[in-house]
């Protein structure tokens, strides 16, 4: 093997070979480079490490957060609002019922328990947009809860509950066909599997089937609330058991269905104070089903459906399609009923504002669950259900309790009857 040459002491015992290995090494040290470099990675380090030991202490951001957020008006104080936005995942992945798979999921889920005190009663929606807005709504929510829950009404109810709760929530859309179809123009990322996964082609609802599921979904947006699953955010089915899951408090369960809220600040209920946006988008996978989401002069803009029926397959002469949706709406054919025990639409003395809730809590006395709805103009008030758009944008007064406990909250009409409080005024538009 060669020896190394002796180094030369006119270049500072740096060897004068060009190859030489320790001239390569040790020659930038010579020049100071070295140095600095070494300088340098060291601060880039220990800003690192100093990152994340105070990243746990909520004042650092992460990847989780969400950009804009301090731009949604929630309605709470700066101070008070949320900091870190949880990751939103998508909707949970379709996954057989059956197998060892689901036998797994279903044993992992059944070890998770569940957080009671963490399910809060959400606000009650009272819609008061205008009639082709309210159509899509009600059309949308109608669908998921058919593709998402079946046919079962508590189910359906439970996930447009979820839905709601979403439109009120700053990580969400804020409107209702917003929340149902978001992310449903990629195949993956979808929040309602549905949207996205060709089942609105592959199958329809039967028209007694799309009947009920927007008379509930009317309901929804009527005042009523679901309070089995309170202010969950998410759901899925108990054979799967996705990631994000781990993210949340599972709060409740409904059939197959685990309902469930994001920990901390974004799970509570001052995260849900965000308004209506106002409008509905159109969807051009709803025109199918529905008739406010076809544009007029689109291959789906077929003659609308008879007031009598208001179903996907029924066909009526063509007319103005604002005014024949507002006559299936006001008429309510076939889809009317009278009010529940516990619901109580009732005309009021104008001279009275102030003895609307004692009437409202002699009505609802012993009753866990009630809803009293009131009217000063006999003319306008709701005699069934669900309430039309005319009556409800007439309505002078509402109280609802929403269960056990519950001491019931009151708000007027505040165009009608002005209140020092504006908290106590009914709430325009969700």
């Amino acid at each position: 093997m060669a020896s190394l040459p002796h180094p030369d002491p006119r270049v500072g015992g740096a060897y004068r070979t060009p190859d030489d290995p320790w001239r390569k090494l040790t020659g930038p040290l010579a020049n100071g480079k070295a140095l600095v470099l070494l300088l340098l990675g060291f601060s880039l380090a220990m800003i690192a490490i100093l990152d994340v030991m105070t990243a746990s202490d909520g004042k650092h951001g992460s990847g989780l957060d969400a950009p804009g957020v301090g731009r949604v008006r929630t309605g709470y104080p700066v101070g008070d609002a949320p900091t870190k936005m949880p990751e939103l995942p998508a909707g949970a992945a379709v996954a057989p019922d059956v197998g060892a798979a689901a036998d797994v999921a279903r044993s992992i889920n059944a070890g998770i328990a569940f957080v009671p005190e963490a399910r809060v009663p959400a606000a009650p929606v009272f819609w008061a947009g205008g009639t082709m807005d309210r159509e899509r709504a009600t059309d949308c929510l109608a669908a998921a809860g058919i593709y998402e829950a079946g046919s079962g009404a508590a189910d359906q109810r439970a996930v447009m509950q979820v839905i709601l709760n979403r439109m009120r929530h700053s990580a969400f859309p804020h409107s209702v066909c917003g929340v149902v179809f978001q992310g449903s123009e990629r195949t993956t990322g979808c929040q309602f599997t549905f949207t996205c996964d060709g089942a609105m082609l592959r199958r329809s609802p039967s028209p007694a089937a799309w009947r009920q599921a927007r008379m509930i979904a009317m309901e929804m947006l009527t005042g009523r609330v679901e309070p089995a699953v309170g202010l969950a955010t998410h759901y899925h089915t108990d054979w799967v058991h996705p990631v994000w899951s781990g993210q949340m408090q599972k709060i409740a369960s409904v059939s197959t269905h685990l309902f469930l809220r994001w920990r901390g600040n974004y799970g509570e209920p001052r995260a849900f104070g965000t308004r209506y946006s106002g409008s509905e988008p159109v969807i051009a996978k709803m025109a199918q089903l529905s008739i406010a989401h076809r544009i007029p002069g689109s291959p789906g803009d077929e003659p609308m459906p008879s007031a009598t029926q208001f179903a996907p397959s029924a066909i009526a002469a063509p007319a103005r399609m604002e005014n024949l949706l507002a006559a299936a709406r006001e008429a309510l054919p076939d889809q009317a009923r009278t009010p529940d025990a516990d619901v109580f639409l009732m005309t009021l003395n104008k001279s009275g504002p102030d003895n609307f809730i004692r009437e409202a809590e002699q009505a609802c006395a012993g009753k866990a669950t009630c809803r009293f709805l009131g009217w000063t103009n006999p003319s306008r008030k709701a005699g069934q259900f669900p309430v039309s758009g005319a009556a409800i944008d007439a309505l002078s007064f509402s109280y609802i309790k929403q269960g056990p406990g519950d001491p019931g909250t009151a708000r007027w009409n505040c165009a009608e009857f002005p209140r020092d409080d504006r908290a106590q005024c009914l709430r325009r538009g969700g």
